[in-house]
């Protein structure tokens, strides 16, 4: 018989873990697909949702295509020029797919830093704590909209990365040249690769991979005025980069250890997605829309303006 203490503690979580999930304000729902994606990738998502038990009206359901080679600081950017075009009283549930998650995430954070003022000594100190940070920081005081940026955070009234590319895994980086390539990829065909796949977004990828602790430090998400929830998923077999690679968990693009901050809080937690791989949201496999719609609008509650 298992320890009541323990059982208590278990309920205990689950139960602050609903509260954080159950929490909504009105508005619409915005999906946000990731590198070298577009809208389409949430069609059969979009249509989910219009059905039961969630009742969406499907003109409620934004599923803009953005520019998806472009690094992370203009990637939020990006996405803070489209709240931008949004009515000014819009609330906004965000779902960000891979690499969109790490650029809707920075857009949050730094927004906060402009809207307290302080914004271009954090830009600054991040170069301090990792020279590597240099083009990042450049860019980011380099911003002149950053009016948008405070404007388009402050429409976010949750936050949902689904399985975001929070580090490079393995196709980035080794596009990269920052780590070896998977045994399956011979050496020619790594160089192909490369030359075809190496952009802004996939640089910082692989960038993030020892750099997001600096980014997204401890500190800076409990400051967050919004809850955001990190779905992870991996699924062994998945077809990718990654499969032959060392890491023992992907979904085939990004290792769960790239997927996950490893932070919690009373507005930060990070929940499994299932057994799912990278494509399988965007192919429609394996239940994998129905499995994170079931977190984001848990027993399908959803925002009354989205009924």
């Amino acid at each position: 018989m298992k320890d009541p203490r323990i059982r208590w503690r278990v309920a205990l979580a689950g139960f602050s873990l609903l509260a954080l999930l159950s929490f909504y304000t009105a508005g619409e729902v915005l999906l946000l697909h990731g590198w070298m994606g577009s809208g389409t990738a949430w069609t059969v998502s979009k249509h989910l949702l219009s059905e039961e038990p969630y009742l969406v009206d499907p003109e409620d359901v934004l599923t803009p295509s953005l520019s998806n080679r472009a690094s992370l600081v203009t990637w939020a950017g990006n996405i803070a020029s489209y709240f931008d075009a949004l009515p000014a009283e819009a609330r906004v549930t965000v779902v960000a797919h891979s690499f969109a998650g790490p650029a809707s995430l920075l857009l949050v954070v730094a927004s906060r830093h402009m809207e307290e003022g302080d914004f271009e000594v954090w830009a600054g100190s991040l170069v301090d704590k990792d020279p590597a940070l240099h083009e990042i920081s450049s860019a980011l005081l380099a911003l002149d909209d950053r009016k948008v940026w405070v404007r388009a955070a402050g429409r976010i009234s949750k936050l949902f990365l689904y399985q975001p590319a929070l580090g490079g895994g393995c196709l980035a980086c080794s596009a990269c040249g920052e780590a070896p390539l998977p045994p399956s990829m011979p050496e020619p065909v790594g160089e192909i690769v490369s030359s075809v796949v190496y952009d802004d977004a996939v640089r910082d990828m692989c960038l993030l991979t020892t750099t997001k602790s600096i980014l997204f430090d401890r500190g800076e998400i409990a400051s967050l005025e919004i809850p955001v929830v990190d779905i992870y998923a991996v699924h062994e077999g998945c077809p990718g980069p990654c499969l032959g690679a060392s890491f023992p968990s992907t979904d085939g693009y990004v290792p769960l250890t790239e997927q996950r901050l490893f932070l919690s809080g009373p507005n930060y937690r990070e929940v499994s997605g299932g057994d799912h791989c990278h494509l399988d949201l965007i192919l429609n496999l394996g239940g994998a829309a129905e499995a994170l719609f079931r977190i984001v609008f848990p027993s399908g509650r959803v925002p009354e303006a989205c009924r």
